[in-house]
């Protein structure tokens, strides 16, 4: 029984520590909190101060953010980020005539992402165009604001996969992610047994969390080079992207040779210096 009582002592002690014994006002809402009087049959009376409705909020506000920030951090391990576009954001992403529908597509998503519910996007085009800066914007934009990403590439979720030893983690980090993203999906056509494991994925993710896509191929050209690869792969990659997924196409001219001529032109300038 003593053993009872020190525990209840100290359970005491650490509230009325916690929360005093004497009036005060809620620093949140200004209400005026006075101390009630309990009993205990093994402590005897004891005094403490209540805590306001709204300190309760948010301090369960707070537990939810930590656990949740923790969950985050433990699914992002799984994110293949070296994949990402450095420093992009969706801030710096120039538009242009072909490419700014699909940048206020990925905007809005990101605003309003409660609102697309299970939908994602499909946003192909040329190369040099900023799908994958755009991507890589949207997964730095969700994640501030506490909204769990996992980024990789369609070649490197297949190897993930495909591995002995810890394929089930990955696995799981591509299912619970609150938005998973799959660049580069048609670069490279996986093999027969591949192909499987990409529907997995797509699978644990149908009608339940939304999937943003990177790709050069429309969904029919991404249709045909699966198809070259086994009959019917291709039908049903394209039937799930277009069941789930809102098509947007970058247009225009490829920006890397103005970043040539930019990069050209800098190092102009610096051996001008050194004349």
């Amino acid at each position: 029984m003593e053993p009872i009582r020190q525990s209840l002592h100290q359970v005491v002690k650490n509230c009325i520590e916690k929360q005093g014994s004497s009036e005060r006002n809620c620093p949140h809402c200004g209400k005026v909190l006075k101390p009630i009087e309990l009993f205990s049959e093994v402590i005897g009376k004891f005094q403490v101060t209540p805590v306001c409705k709204c300190e309760a909020e948010r301090e369960m506000a707070d537990i939810k953010r930590f656990e949740r920030a923790k969950r985050n951090g433990e699914i992002h391990e799984y994110s293949d980020d070296d994949q990402m576009v450095r420093r992009a954001t969706l801030a710096e992403y120039e538009t242009a005539p072909g490419t700014i529908r699909g940048f206020q597509v990925i905007q809005d998503f990101t605003r309003g992402i409660k609102e697309w519910g299970t939908k994602g996007i499909y946003l192909f085009g040329e190369n040099g165009l900023g799908k994958s800066h755009l991507l890589s914007a949207a997964t730095k934009e969700l994640r501030n604001h506490g909204i769990s990403v996992v980024y990789t590439t369609a070649k490197l979720l297949i190897a993930h996969t495909r591995k002995p030893i810890g394929k089930w983690e990955y696995l799981n980090a591509y299912r619970a992610a609150d938005v998973l993203i799959i660049d580069e999906l048609g670069a490279e056509i996986p093999a027969d047994w591949e192909m499987g494991e990409l529907f997995t994925v797509l699978n644990g993710r149908q009608n339940r969390s939304p999937i943003l896509y990177g790709s050069n191929f429309t969904v029919k050209e991404l249709e045909a080079r699966f198809n070259e690869r086994q009959k019917g792969w291709g039908t049903r990659l394209m039937e799930r992207i277009i069941e789930s997924s809102v098509l947007e196409e970058l247009t225009g001219d490829s920006r890397r040779f103005d970043l040539h001529i930019e990069n050209t032109e800098q190092i102009n300038r610096r051996l001008m210096k050194h004349d």
